[in-house]
Formats: structure tokens, C-alpha cells, sequence
């Protein structure tokens, strides 16, 4: 009987182990990529995922959103400007961005630019408003 409950007491163990083992964090904030804190919005909730390519030089139109978008870098070296101060974020990399800042950004790399985008929105939202 006790061997038979160590058993037990060990598999249970090594299961946890186990799937422990197999995730990997690649986010855990409560704060933007600029530092501020993560707003969202009110209505009927939408998420949309997709995958984004900035060519290499190429640079993102000033924009805002409407509620909170994360990115994860996939591929390359982006340069992210937002109130005249500069963030880069490389391969690996995940942040949030704001939600009513103005911000644009431009690939400075020398491969193009490839991203898992999470947008947390809501229904009849734009994800991105360009900003001229």
C-alpha cells in the first residue's frame, strides 16, 4: 500500500513537471510597451490575430488604436517611436501597445520584419486609425 501511494505521489510529480516543461512565457504585464498601464475597452468583446510583415526600411504610418494590441515579434528589428522617445524590439520580443497614443515604427533591420499581432478589441472597432 505505501508503495503503491508513493507511486502515486511521484507520478503526480512528475506530471506536473511535465507540462511544465513544455510552455514557454513569452508575456506577463500589466504595462504597455511604453510603460503605461494596459486600458481596455467596454462593449462586446472581438479578438482578431494575424500575422504582420514590415519590409526591411520600411516604416509603419503614425496610427493609434482603440483598445490594446500585442505583439510578438517573430522575425527581425523593429523600431518603435512614440512622443519623441525610441523603443527596439528584436525576434522574441512580445509588448503591448497603447491605446490613444499616437506611435509609429520602422523596421531597422536587415531582414523583414515578422509578427504575431493579438488584437483585444471590441466589435465595430478598427483595429489601427492612421494618424496624419
Amino acid at each position: 500500500m505505501k508503495k503503491t501511494i508513493l507511486v502515486l505521489i511521484l507520478s503526480l510529480f512528475t506530471a506536473n513537471v511535465y507540462a511544465d516543461s513544455h510552455v514557454k512565457r513569452i508575456l506577463s504585464t500589466s504595462q504597455t510597451g511604453m510603460g503605461n498601464d494596459i486600458v481596455y475597452p467596454t462593449g462586446k468583446a472581438k479578438i482578431t490575430a494575424f500575422e504582420f510583415t514590415v519590409p526591411v526600411g520600411a516604416p509603419v504610418t503614425p496610427h493609434t488604436h482603440s483598445f490594446p494590441v500585442l505583439i510578438m515579434i517573430q522575425q527581425g528589428e523593429i523600431e518603435l517611436i512614440h512622443e519623441g522617445k525610441t523603443q527596439v524590439f528584436k525576434a522574441g520580443d512580445a509588448f503591448v501597445e497603447d491605446v490613444g497614443i499616437v506611435h509609429e515604427s520602422k523596421n531597422i533591420g536587415n531582414v523583414p520584419v515578422k509578427a504575431i499581432v493579438v488584437a483585444i478589441g471590441v466589435e465595430g472597432q478598427k483595429i489601427m486609425t492612421p494618424v496624419k
